[in-house]
C-alpha cells in the first residue's frame, strides 16, 4: 500500500486557549504556559479519503509537553485541509526552531508522517526597570520605555452616556504609540546585516510579541486566577492622548468571551505597531542597509527608538496610517553609526468586508449556522488555509460558545478551499451548559465573526522575503476600538438567528 496522501504543508501556529487568538505570526512564547499547537492537515489527492486519523507523535523539545490527542473524520473531501489542535504546557520550552511531527492514516493506505518547525520565543519582564525581553536563538530584543495610548473610562465601567461597558476592568487594550527596541545579536556579526529572527520574521515582530503577550498574561491571570503566566505584567505605558474606548456583551462561561474580546482588541490595538514599522522592511533592515560598518569591525548591538501618531484608531482589515519617526543605532567593535527616517506607513493587512449566511430562523435543537466570506481588498477572497477563523455564538440571555470556522468541504461548508468559512453550534450539547446558567434556548442568537491571516511562507524561502510575509493579524472583527468615547458601543453581530 501507499502512504496516506494526507500532510502538514505549512508551519503550525500557537492559538492562546483563553482568548482563542493566533498569537503573532503563530509563534509559540514560553511565558504563556498553556497554548495550543493548531495546524492544517492536507488530503493532497484527487479522492475523497475515508476513516481518516491524525495525531501528533513528537515534539523536538523535551520541554513541550502536548497532550496526547487523536483525531477522527469519516471522510475527508479532495483538497480538503484540516485544521487540528493539540494543547500542550510550553512552561520549560526553549527558545528556537523546534520539529513536530504528525502521523495521518486513511484507510487503504499506510501511515504517513509530516514534519514542520514551529518557532519558540521567551518573553521576561523586568520590574525593576519596566523593560520586556524577548529571546530567541539569533539574539534578544529588549523593549522599553513604552508609550501607548492606555483604556479610557469606557472600558470595564459605565460611561458618561450612562451606557454600560461590560468588559474586564483594567484588561483593555493599549494602542503603543513608540517604544525604545535594542537588539543584542548572537553572535556579534561582521557586515551590514545580522541574522533575522528564525531566519524568517522582521525585528519589529518580537515586539508585537512582547506587546500581545505581556496583555495576554494579565487577561489570563483575570480569567483563570494566578500562577498562570511566568512573570509580572507589572509594566507602565507612558500615557498619550487619546484613551482608547471599547465595548463587549456580558458572558459568562464557555469560553469567557469577555476576555476573548479583550485579547482580540488588544492583538488588534497591537498590530499598530506592525503598520507603523511596515512589513516590506521594518526599521532594524532598513537601517543596517544605511550603516554599513567599516571593514573588521563587529556590530555588538543596535536600538531603534520609534514613535509614531495614529490619526485614527487601528482597526482590524483597515489602511489606517501611521506617521512614524524612528532613529537607528548600530554599536560595533570600533564605531557607532546612526540613521534617522520621518514617512507614513499604510496597514497592508487590509480586508473588505464580511459577507455572510444563516439561517433567519430555526428550530429548537437543530444547529445553528453560519457560512462566512472574507475578501481581499482587490475583490479575492481568502480559502482554505489562508485564514484562522472563528466565531461567537451568544445565546439570548447572554451565554456565549465558541467554534471555528473552516474551508474544508464538511458539516455545512459547501465545499473545500471554495472561500465559503463555516461554523456550526450543536444546540443539543449547548443547551446542557445553557441550564445550567437557567438561560434559556429560545430567542435572538446573535453571531460575531473574527479571522487572522495566516503565514503559508514556504520552507526554504530567503529570510529577507519570507519576513514580508507575517502572520497573525486580524483582517476581519465584530469589535471595534475608538479614540472618540461618544460613539456607542462598537462590538456589531454580523448576523441574527431565532430559535422557536
Amino acid at each position: 500500500m501507499s502512504d496516506t496522501p494526507m500532510q502538514v504543508l505549512t508551519r503550525p501556529f500557537a492559538i492562546e486557549p483563553v482568548t482563542n487568538i493566533m498569537l503573532p505570526d503563530g509563534i509559540f512564547d514560553n511565558a504563556i504556559y498553556g497554548l495550543r499547537i493548531a495546524a492544517h492537515v492536507t488530503n493532497m489527492s484527487s479522492s475523497p479519503l475515508t476513516n481518516v486519523t491524525v495525531y501528533l507523535e513528537s515534539v523536538g523539545d523535551p520541554g513541550i509537553a502536548p497532550v496526547a490527542r487523536t483525531f477522527f473524520f469519516a471522510s475527508v473531501p479532495a483538497g480538503a485541509a484540516m485544521l487540528v489542535m493539540w494543547d500542550a504546557d510550553f512552561q520549560h520550552a526553549t527558545p528556537g526552531k523546534r520539529l513536530v511531527s504528525f502521523v495521518a492514516k486513511a484507510d487503504g493506505y499506510t501511515p504517513r508522517r509530516s514534519i514542520q518547525q514551529i518557532f519558540v520565543s521567551q518573553t521576561r519582564f523586568d520590574n525593576t526597570t519596566n523593560t520586556y525581553t524577548c529571546t530567541v536563538e539569533e539574539g534578544t530584543l529588549e523593549l522599553s520605555k513604552p508609550q501607548g495610548h492606555l483604556p479610557g473610562k469606557r472600558w470595564g465601567s459605565t460611561g458618561g452616556d450612562g451606557k454600560e461597558c461590560r468588559c474586564p476592568p483594567d484588561f483593555g487594550p493599549v494602542v503603543p504609540t513608540g517604544m525604545t527596541l535594542v537588539w543584542t545579536p548572537n553572535p556579534a556579526y561582521a557586515g551590514p546585516h545580522g541574522e533575522l529572527p528564525f531566519s524568517d520574521p522582521w525585528w519589529k515582530i518580537l515586539a508585537i510579541i512582547i506587546a500581545i503577550v505581556a496583555a495576554l498574561v494579565a487577561i489570563i491571570a483575570a480569567a483563570l486566577g494566578a500562577g498562570k503566566a511566568s512573570f509580572s505584567v507589572g509594566g507602565t505605558f507612558e500615557e498619550t492622548d487619546p484613551s482608547v474606548h471599547c465595548c463587549t456583551p456580558k458572558g459568562a462561561a464557555s469560553g469567557k468571551p469577555e476576555f476573548t474580546v479583550a485579547g482580540v482588541a488588544s492583538a488588534i490595538a497591537s498590530g499598530a505597531i506592525v503598520a507603523a514599522c511596515s512589513d516590506i522592511a521594518d526599521p532594524f533592515w532598513r537601517g543596517q542597509e544605511a550603516t554599513p560598518p567599516a571593514a573588521g569591525e563587529l556590530t555588538l548591538a543596535e536600538r531603534v527608538v520609534a514613535k509614531w501618531v495614529l490619526p485614527e484608531a487601528p482597526n482590524a482589515g483597515l489602511p489606517y496610517t501611521a506617521d512614524i519617526s524612528w532613529q537607528y543605532e548600530r554599536f560595533t567593535t570600533g564605531a557607532s553609526y546612526q540613521h534617522a527616517v520621518s514617512e507614513t506607513q499604510v496597514n497592508v493587512h487590509v480586508a473588505g468586508p464580511v459577507e455572510t449566511d444563516s439561517p433567519p430562523v430555526v428550530q429548537a435543537f437543530e444547529p445553528l449556522w453560519l457560512r462566512a466570506s472574507f475578501k481581499r481588498d482587490n475583490g479575492d477572497v481568502f480559502r482554505g488555509t489562508e485564514l484562522y477563523a472563528f466565531v461567537l455564538f451568544q445565546a439570548p440571555q447572554g451565554l456565549f460558545f465558541v467554534e471555528q470556522l473552516t474551508d474544508d468541504g464538511l458539516g455545512f461548508d459547501p465545499g473545500a478551499n471554495d472561500g465559503v468559512y463555516a461554523a456550526s453550534l450543536d444546540l443539543k450539547l449547548a443547551y446542557r451548559t445553557l441550564l445550567q446558567f437557567d438561560q434559556e434556548v429560545y430567542g435572538t442568537w446573535r453571531v460575531f465573526v473574527f479571522a487572522q491571516d495566516v503565514n503559508l511562507t514556504k520552507p526554504g524561502t530567503p529570510p529577507e522575503i519570507a519576513a514580508q510575509h507575517i502572520g497573525g493579524m486580524f483582517v476581519a472583527s465584530a469589535i471595534e476600538i475608538t479614540f472618540d468615547d461618544t460613539l456607542p458601543c462598537p462590538l456589531k453581530a454580523q448576523a441574527n438567528i431565532i430559535v422557536v
